[in-house]
């Protein structure tokens, strides 16, 4: 299904629940927008967690969870909101693939265990995110990767595994708000008209 088709859907399935059918009245069409935004929420979270799963399928992702998990993250009450939450997220988790990668390189060949490695990784992503608050996710992305490895997978793929599914899910939720705002913009303007 196309973006446009989605968008489509939304905005028929948000106006068909949104009554009367003509606001003259400012108070309701207050109500309708608010009312309009609460149902894009709530198919935007649903549509991002499923959307970002099926992708990171048919991409071949081998377990796509944070692909999900992303796509919901992402989406906040405001576009700007959500904007910057995508872009701390991506950048975030680049630093903390990064980060894990590193550790895992340097210290693995000196036998240090996983604990250690993640309490390495993490205090350096939590310098980094004390000075840039907004990608704090960096300090849980290090641990991820180190948790979800296993002795068959380098450790690199397994940070490039998480790096497209969080790209995938947080670019999918960005893009679903972007849409949902787009036909809430037209609803508020036809009512409006």
């Amino acid at each position: 299904m196309s973006s446009h088709s989605i968008a489509i859907r939304l905005r028929h399935c948000i106006h068909r629940s949104l009554t009367p059918a003509c606001c003259a009245d400012t108070d309701m069409g207050k109500h309708r927008e608010k009312l309009a935004r609460d149902i894009a929420f709530v198919l935007r979270c649903s549509g991002a967690a499923t959307l970002s799963y099926l992708a990171g399928l048919a991409v071949g992702l081998p377990h796509p969870v944070w692909a999900a998990m992303s796509g919901v993250i992402v989406g906040q009450e405001q576009l700007g909101e959500t904007r910057q939450a995508t872009v701390g997220r991506l950048v975030g988790t680049l630093l903390g693939v990064a980060v894990a990668v590193l550790v895992g390189g340097l210290t693995a060949p000196l036998g240090t265990g996983v604990a250690i490695q993640i309490a390495f990784a993490v205090a350096l992503c939590a310098v980094a995110a004390r000075r840039y608050p907004v990608i704090r996710v960096c300090m849980w992305t290090s641990p991820i990767v180190f948790l979800t490895a296993d002795p068959a997978t380098p450790l690199i793929v397994v940070g490039l595994y998480r790096g497209v599914e969080v790209l995938l899910g947080g670019t999918i939720g960005a893009m679903l708000h972007v849409i949902a705002e787009a036909v809430i913009r037209r609803i508020v303007h036809h009512d409006r008209a």
